[in-house]
Parts: structure tokens; C-alpha cells; sequence
């Protein structure tokens, strides 16, 4: 679905998502059915054309997900309990990758000063590596279903939702 979403974005003229590699895909599906469910979108949609709408969710989206890191502290804030979950899974991928790092120079020095075999301990790292990146997307999974259960709120999607309010006025005026 990811891969469908990148395609059509790209097909459309507008850039991938190149930082959604960091959501699981139900994590990434969450978000865009959140979003979607934004006035705004649902307003352009009504009033004018997919294409608005398609735009405007895309713009939605990737104003969401470059505010990340500022919802992941506004759910510090709202809920310690979720807080600590995601800073426990964002831990845990910080010390796999750093552990990968450094069994990959250690491989790297024995492979050259002992022996070549030390040069297969480089799947140790893979894996060290790809155990942290999945852990470091459980840990924004969190913050998505934060936003999507309503715990925590983005500021582009409530600045959308406040457009509505505008939009509808002016076309009552009109």
C-alpha cells in the first residue's frame, strides 16, 4: 500500500515520502485514514475537485509527519505512561544500532588482524541494525496512535480544521 501511495504521489508530480519508512504500514494507514477524516479534506472534497483534496491531504500528511518529534513531546506531556512506552522501544533501537556499529568496526579490525572469518560477523550488524530500525518504528507507531486516538493533537491538522471555520464562511458570503 505504501509502495502504491509512492507511486501514485510521484506519478501526480509530488514528492515521495521518503520518511515513512519509519511507520509500520498499519501505523502509516492509521494516519492517512486520520487524516482524511480532517474537515478540511472533507470540505474540498464537497466543494471542489479530487484533485484539491488529494493535494491537501498530502500537504496534511507531510506537515503530521515533519512534527514527529513535537508530538512525541506533547504526549510526554499528556500521557507518561505512552511516553515511557515509546522512549523504552526508542532506547532499545538506539543501543541495537549502536551495538550493530560496533560490532561492525570490531569485524572489521579482527577480519583484517586475525582472520578473514570475522568479516561474517557483518550479518551480526545487519541484524543488530534492522532490529533497531523496527523498534525505532514501534516507537512512532506510538505517537501515530497517540494522534489518532485523540490523546495528543497536531497543530497542522487543528490550523486545517480552523481553515474550514474560513472556507465556509466565505462561501456563505459569497
Amino acid at each position: 500500500m505504501l509502495v502504491q501511495h509512492r507511486s501514485a504521489a510521484t506519478a501526480a508530480g509530488y514528492p515521495a515520502f521518503a520518511n515513512t519508512r519509519l511507520l509500520t504500514r498499519q501505523a502509516w494507514a492509521d494516519l492517512q485514514a486520520h487524516v482524511s477524516a480532517n474537515p478540511l479534506v472533507a470540505w474540498l472534497e464537497s466543494h471542489r475537485t479530487d484533485r484539491h483534496r488529494d493535494v491537501a491531504e498530502r500537504i496534511l500528511l507531510r506537515y503530521v509527519l515533519d512534527e514527529l518529534d513535537q508530538l512525541g513531546t506533547r504526549l510526554h506531556a499528556q500521557s507518561s505512561t505512552l511516553y515511557d512506552d515509546r522512549d523504552r522501544l526508542m532506547a532499545e533501537a538506539d543501543l541495537r544500532v549502536n551495538i550493530g556499529a560496533g560490532i561492525s568496526i570490531l569485524a572489521a579490525s579482527l577480519s583484517v588482524r586475525v582472520s578473514a572469518f570475522f568479516v561474517l560477523a557483518s550479518g551480526l550488524t545487519i541484524l543488530f541494525v534492522l532490529m533497531g530500525v523496527a523498534r525505532a518504528r514501534q516507537a512512532n507507531d506510538v505517537i501515530v496512535q497517540a494522534l489518532v486516538i485523540g490523546e495528543i493533537s497536531s497543530t497542522a491538522l487543528t490550523e486545517a480544521e480552523s481553515a474550514v471555520e474560513v472556507l465556509s464562511g466565505a462561501t456563505q458570503n459569497d
